[in-house]
Parts: C-alpha cells; structure tokens; sequence
C-alpha cells in the first residue's frame, strides 16, 4: 500500500512539472508566433558587377560598298558579250566590245601619217643645223606632227570606248542587252557591284550624336537569316542632320564574303554605344523620393534600412549603383511597399 501511494505521488510531480513548463512555454512560443507574422515578406537580391552594354537599334539598308551601271559610251553593234550574270569579275576583265572596224582604220592611218611626218621633221632638223633650211619651214612641220598626234589619241580614246571593260572587281547583275544587238549611246548593258563588303544605311536620333563615333561596333539582322547576326563598324556620319526629322544618317561596313547580304534588304542594326563593367542592381529595388534614390539594404538579424544612392546608366531591368551600395550587398527587390527602416524581413524569394 505504501508502495503504491509512492508512486502516485511521483505521477503528480512529473505532471505538475509538465504544466509549469507548459505555462512558461506557450507565451513564448505566442511571441514567437507574432514576431513571425510581423516579418515582412519580401524577394531580395545581391548587387553584382557585370558587363552593361548601352545601344541603340535602328532600321537601315543594305548599300554595295561600290556599284554602278555599265553604259554603252557611244552608238554601234554589240560583237561580244561576256554578261555572266550573278558571276564575280576582276578589275579590268572585258564585259563588253562594240564594232570598233572605222575606229581601228582611224588609228592606223594616223599612225602612218605621223611616221611620214616624224622623218620629214628630222630630216628637217638635220639641214637647220647646216642653215639649209628657213626656221619657219621647222616650225610648221613641228605643228603638222603635233596636230597628227593630238588626232591619233583622240582616235585612240575612241577606238577604247569601244571595248566595255570592268572599272573595278565585283559581281555582275542581270544583262540588259544582247550581242550582235545595235545599241545607243547611255544603254545600260548590265550592272556592276561590290559586295565583299557591304555597306548599311541607317538613321540615329539626335539625341545620340555626341556617343557616336567611327569604328564603334555594330550588329545587323535580317528576315532572310533569322537569328544569325553580322558583325560590322561604323564607317561614316554624315555631317548634316535632317531638319525634319532630327536625325542623321549614319553608314557602317561589314563584310561580305559569302554574299549572303544584298544591296537593297532591309537590316535590323543595333549600335553599340557603350559597354563597360559597372555595378547594377535591379530598377525594382530603387525608391525614388523627390529627386532622390534610395534602397532597402538588408542587415543582420534580417532588418532593413532606407539607404540612399546614385545612379548612372540605365538599360532594360537594370540600373548602374555609383555609390551607396557596395558588390554583395543584399537589397529588397519585392515587397518594398510595406517597408520601412527597422523592419524585420521573411525572405520568400530572390
């Protein structure tokens, strides 16, 4: 019996003990609770360092670097044509020759006539040097043979004119003409262009005129090729702005070796205009107040405070932290409404 109400009265110790410690326990277990539903729930995010790249896009067209129209220069039968259509040429390479039989007889007639005029000036020579002969009878035989040579170049710039040949290395577009064809003078026989590398012609607001420059680097896409882009510069500006628009038109090159770009598409350019490494953060995270920025900086003990900086550039989602934020540091990007200085964070996302 003793042994009994021994035991009963270690059960009622034990479970005193356990109701006081229940007593003590929910309080603070309630504070836990309300300390955790006072915590703000917020996405924050580091402040990194990376590459941030200011452009501007445009639309342009694609140009030939050189491209012409070859033209008949004068009126005659075509004898050959050498037109492959879409095929490179060199510098030089004969395109075209025209009836050239009257230029060639020219050429020749005046050749002889000047031979006979050349021996009968030295022969001359030889007896104004004994003074067998009057001055002025020189005199004339050297215009006779002057007046011969100026005729023979021009027949020789004639009898050239005949024969079409390529001014420069480039692609031949479609032929106009046909040979044994009688043409005029001005007829385009075929057109001639360089597409090693083309050129693109676009336009950039006023705005960014003072961040232009040559040689700054440039991207190009077009329907044609999707995704694909090619890589060029820019290669001239143009000195006067469109009054109407504001704009001036800038040119880049790029090359072409493959073809693949014509004259005449329609290209998609992006400009670079600036590209260096500066520290961002995400454009959500800054408060503005006035002509102010600030941020929510998180501590320890997850609390925050309103820290103000300076910002730089800015490009899509981001913007460059001058001062007021250091790499690593972690700031409030959602959720700032419900913040102030001192508040305690719950960290839902980042």
């Amino acid at each position: 019996m003793a042994k009994l109400h021994s035991k009963l009265i270690w059960v009622i110790l034990i479970a005193l003990l356990v109701f006081i410690g229940y007593l003590y326990w929910l309080p603070a277990q309630q504070t836990d609770n309300r300390r955790a539903a006072a915590a703000v729930a917020v996405s924050t995010a580091k402040v990194e360092t990376k590459p941030m790249i200011r452009s501007v896009n445009s639309l342009g067209t694609g140009i030939a670097n050189q491209s012409i129209q070859l033209i008949s220069p004068t009126s005659d039968f075509i004898t050959e044509l050498n037109v492959r259509e879409g095929k490179a040429v060199q510098r030089g390479e004969v395109i075209a020759k025209l009836q050239d039989v009257d230029e060639r007889a020219r050429v020749t007639e005046l050749e002889g006539i000047l031979s006979e005029q050349k021996r009968q000036l030295d022969r001359l020579k030889n007896l104004a040097n004994t003074q067998a002969t009057a001055q002025s009878l020189l005199d004339e035989q050297i215009t006779r043979v002057n007046t011969t040579l100026a005729q023979l170049n021009s027949a020789k710039a004639q009898l050239a004119q005949m024969t079409i040949s390529a001014p420069f290395a480039g692609y031949l577009g479609l032929r106009q003409v046909s040979e044994g064809a009688y043409i005029n003078s001005g007829t385009v026989i075929t057109t001639l262009d360089d597409l090693n590398t083309l050129r693109v012609a676009f336009s950039v607001a006023e705005h960014y005129l003072a961040d232009i420059k040559p040689g700054m680097p440039l991207t190009v896409t077009n329907a044609a090729y999707g995704n694909i882009s090619f890589n060029g510069k820019v290669s001239a500006i143009d000195t006067r702005l469109d009054p109407v628009t504001r704009t001036v038109t800038v040119h880049g090159s790029l090359e072409n070796k493959d073809v693949r770009l014509r004259p005449g598409m329609l290209l998609n350019v992006k400009l670079e205009l600036d590209n260096r490494v500066a520290m961002q953060i995400s454009e959500k995270a800054l408060v503005p107040q006035q002509q102010k920025q600030f941020v929510y900086l998180v501590g320890d003990n997850n609390t925050v405070s309103q820290v103000e900086v300076t910002i730089g550039q800015r490009e899509p989602g981001w913007v460059e932290i001058l001062t007021g934020l250091k790499e690593g540091d972690e700031v409030v990007v959602e959720g700032i409404q419900k913040l102030r200085s001192g508040v305690t964070i719950n960290r839902v996302g980042g």
